[in-house]
């Protein structure tokens, strides 16, 4: 009797510990299948980068994008080109807000904003999001991310592969701070003070003032690197997690939350160095109270409704009347 007396207690204990773990977590309140996990883990901190997943249910409401490709995996198929100041390549004129892209894959192409591409006349960020069909071309607009250059990259090439223009490659998705540039500013200059204060913070000032300084090897980008092989893997093993909520001591860095779990999957690694561009350089200071991280996440998951009332602090972007990403500005 004894003995089952015990047991009966440990029922009873371990079901009202998964009743608390459960109760912790935070479910979108407009009911479209988004969670955040705010239970402790071990595996989603480290020093000043606190991640919170966020999880959906097998088949999201009203979202898109299972099929899309990412523009960094776009960069790298032939047929797949990003180029230069050219108004469908039939203007010589200089086009410094807008880039062309041209898209002969088979491929549908999510481009986002707050994505850097390297090379051409100067490095850019894609000002805002935006689809691009396979086998079509067509002009986008963007900010520049490098402030002192204005020609071609390489100028060891032919006249002819300069007056195409094309860039070189993808470079992750911008830093909070400059995104946030990006989406709200809507002017240059703030978009280039926004990339000087995180490359001067990860000493990482270049006579182009390219936010791609990054790149360059010291102090900083090892422990940026610890942040990044720290995180690797750990939210894209799971196939319920299709969003993050990114915290930085005190404050919210960013929240993105995609349609679907293969899209966050292969979008993360971007996103992520972006994160770690901020949070590797903040002095240590105590956490963000996790109420504050509850209402941040609900009022971007709120917008996954078909109904909801846009917000000026959430971005949403939509293909055919379906969310394919949320995110805070």
């Amino acid at each position: 009797m004894k003995h089952l007396s015990i047991l009966i207690a440990v029922v009873f204990l371990a079901s009202c510990a998964n009743e608390n773990n459960s109760s912790s977590n935070v479910v979108n309140p407009e009911k479209n299948g988004l969670t955040l996990l705010t239970t402790s883990n071990p595996e989603w901190q480290y020093e000043n980068l606190r991640l919170y997943p966020v999880v959906a249910e097998a088949t999201l409401s009203n979202a898109s994008g299972q099929n899309l490709k990412t523009l960094a995996e776009a960069m790298k198929t032939p047929g797949f080109r990003v180029l230069e100041r050219k108004q469908f390549g039939r203007s010589q004129d200089v086009w410094y807000h807008g880039v062309t892209v041209q898209n002969k894959t088979q491929d549908t192409v999510l481009i986002m904003s707050g994505d850097v591409v390297t090379g051409g006349n100067q490095d850019r960020v894609m000002a805002y999001h935006d689809i691009v069909l396979p086998g079509t071309v067509k002009n986008v607009e963007v900010y520049c991310v490098e402030a002192g250059r204005s020609n071609y990259y390489d100028q060891t090439a032919s006249e002819a592969e300069k007056n195409v223009g094309a860039f070189k490659g993808y470079y992750n998705v911008a830093s909070p701070q400059v995104r946030h540039a990006v989406q709200t500013k809507r002017d240059q200059g703030e978009v280039w003070s926004a990339v000087a204060r995180i490359t001067e913070a990860n000493g990482a000032t270049s006579s182009t003032k390219t936010y791609a300084a990054l790149d360059v090897e010291n102090e900083q980008k090892s422990k940026r690197d610890a942040y990044l092989r720290f995180f690797e893997g750990k939210l894209t093993d799971q196939s319920n997690i299709v969003g993050v909520v990114a915290v930085c001591g005190d404050q919210v860095l960013s929240v993105d939350i995609f349609a679907n779990a293969g899209l966050f999957q292969r979008q993360f690694p971007a996103l992520l160095h972006g994160y770690v561009a901020e949070a590797a350089v903040a002095k240590p200071v105590s956490n963000l109270d996790e109420n504050a991280v509850k209402t941040v996440f609900t009022g971007v998951a709120r917008q996954a409704s078909p109904t909801a009332q846009p917000a000026e602090e959430v971005g949403k972007y939509s293909v055919a009347g379906k969310w394919v990403h949320l995110y805070k500005r």
